[in-house]
């Protein structure tokens, strides 16, 4: 039987350090080097969560230096960063850090760090659970200032049929407590919440409150009510 348990925290295996990438945008082309780092900035600023050794260097076009500093896991040709630290050339502090717990894909191009954050999303062709990019930020110069946004990205939303298909799930629903059910009923159910966190990003205000009834009425424990309350993280997340 598949056990969602298992889906929910994948092991990160450790990765041996790589040899420093280098990323520069010459214009708007964005040319790939490998290489130590040129001039005085050379490793993140001192933190507790990561080596000061960057894995990748990102130059934009006005000379300023963003690096990422954390191993990461190449899946299917991609690098995938977990537990890594991002900090700006010539800082003292770290601009932010990422946990072991979240995975994102590194994008740079037209002059834009993206880091976009992967979730499994009840986003496949029957809402069976997917990993897709869910946020992206997006870390920008201008005017010589840092800039950062977050956006939901465009796949990670459902249509108005999708929403009614998951508003009338929720509706049809014979309620049993997690503790007690079925495997299968538990998955089913867990699947739910996320389709209606999704729809609720989408912006559905009732999928929204049937999202919030539903710890209630599913009163997820252990894994699963650690998943859900993730799940309620993610949409706050949108807001902000």
């Amino acid at each position: 039987m598949k056990n969602l348990y298992l889906l929910l925290y994948l092991l990160i295996a450790g990765c041996a350090p790589k040899q420093q990438e280098v990323v520069q945008v010459v214009e708007t082309e964005v040319v790939g080097s490998t290489g130590a780092s040129e001039g005085d900035c050379d490793e993140c600023a001192a933190s507790k969560y990561a080596e000061s050794e960057p894995d990748t260097t990102f130059i934009f076009s006005n000379g300023n230096k963003l690096l990422i500093c954390g191993y990461p896991e190449l899946r299917e040709g991609k690098k995938i960063y977990s537990e890594f630290v991002l900090s700006e050339c010539a800082k003292d502090s770290i601009i932010d850090f990422w946990s072991a717990v979240e995975e994102y894909e590194i994008r740079f191009e037209q002059d834009t760090l993206q880091l976009q954050k992967l979730e499994l999303l009840a986003l496949g062709n029957n809402r069976e659970l997917v990993k897709e990019k869910w946020l992206t930020e997006y870390f920008y110069y201008e005017n010589g200032k840092l800039e950062r946004e977050k956006k939901l990205n465009s796949v990670a939303r459902y249509s108005q049929a999708q929403i009614v298909q998951a508003l009338q799930e929720f509706e049809s629903t014979q309620w049993q407590k997690q503790i007690g059910a079925t495997e299968e009923y538990t998955e089913k159910k867990m699947k739910l919440a996320n389709s209606l966190m999704i729809a609720a990003a989408s912006g559905s205000e009732k999928s929204e409150v049937y999202f919030k009834e539903f710890k209630t009425k599913f009163q997820p424990d252990g894994a699963y009510l650690e998943w859900y309350e993730q799940m309620a993280e993610l949409l706050e997340s949108t807001k902000k």
